[in-house]
């Protein structure tokens, strides 16, 4: 057990520094097959200095070559996925569930970190995600098929009449392309039913958000907020607490319902 633990731990560590450097890549445009090297000098980064967490520490925090600092940000993204893994983990044990919540959950971080700082969706991830949904539907769960093809559907439809609406009453582009396609993503993976969950609650993480930045004026009223990472956050909590986020907008509703 204690194996399987350090196993899932590990994992979780690996793959946030790759899809952190993956990140950045996607970002500045450069190719994803080429050795990791400096962001400032462009030297090529050793062998330990690849290892999550370790690497930072024994190079304390610093490039070798140049001596310029290495960003804070790359090993707490490599904690906090390591905290995602080992939740998925926790949530499905080690079964074929596992492997589906790891695949899909890191496609979506990595839609999520290139949304919020480009505000954008990316379509590597999410074609990678999509084709391993295909496959998980075609081999191992094809009774979902008909639930994941509308959640795809009804995802995508209702954000791009979101976005419709806003732009006609606005007169300005508020929600993205991008947004519809992430939210048609969810519905795909995990079903039609937690799509208004979803929206409810990718909505309040975003208004607390953007409030958030407001009242520490990092944002005006006009700016632009992400929304992907928040929608990505509020299907992670939907998968692992069903009973209380899924649960919760409709009871809301229903009381909003009969106050009117």
């Amino acid at each position: 057990m204690i194996v399987q633990d350090i196993f899932i731990v590990l994992l979780g560590l690996v793959f946030g520094s790759f899809l952190y450097t993956m990140a950045l890549r996607l970002h500045h445009g450069d190719s994803v097959w080429h050795r990791s090297s400096c962001d400032f000098c462009a030297a090529k980064i050793g062998v330990i200095g690849l290892i999550p967490i370790l690497g930072f520490v024994v190079n304390k925090g610093k490039c070798r070559n140049c001596g310029c600092e290495i960003s804070w940000i790359y090993p707490l993204v490599e904690i906090l996925n390591a905290v995602l893994v080992y939740g998925i983990y926790a949530r499905t044990g080690w079964h074929l569930e596992f492997f589906h919540g790891f695949l899909i959950f890191e496609s979506l971080l990595l839609v999520a970190y290139l949304d919020f700082r480009n505000h954008l969706i990316f379509p590597q991830p999410v074609i990678i995600a999509f084709l391993f949904q295909c496959m998980w539907l075609a081999l191992v769960r094809n009774a979902d098929l008909l639930s994941s093809l509308i959640g795809l559907f009804m995802g995508a439809g209702i954000f791009h009449w979101i976005s419709y609406l806003y732009q006609n009453i606005r007169k300005r582009v508020g929600l993205g392309e991008g947004d519809a396609t992430l939210l048609g993503l969810i519905g795909f993976a995990f079903g039609w039913n937690v799509l208004f969950a979803t929206i409810f609650w990718g909505a309040v993480f975003g208004i607390l958000c953007g409030g958030s930045l407001l009242l520490m004026r990092r944002q005006s009223w006009s700016d632009e907020i992400a929304f992907g990472p928040w929608l990505v956050l509020a299907s992670f909590l939907i998968w692992y607490f069903p009973d209380f986020f899924q649960t919760i907008p409709f009871k809301t509703s229903y009381h909003l319902m009969l106050q009117y």
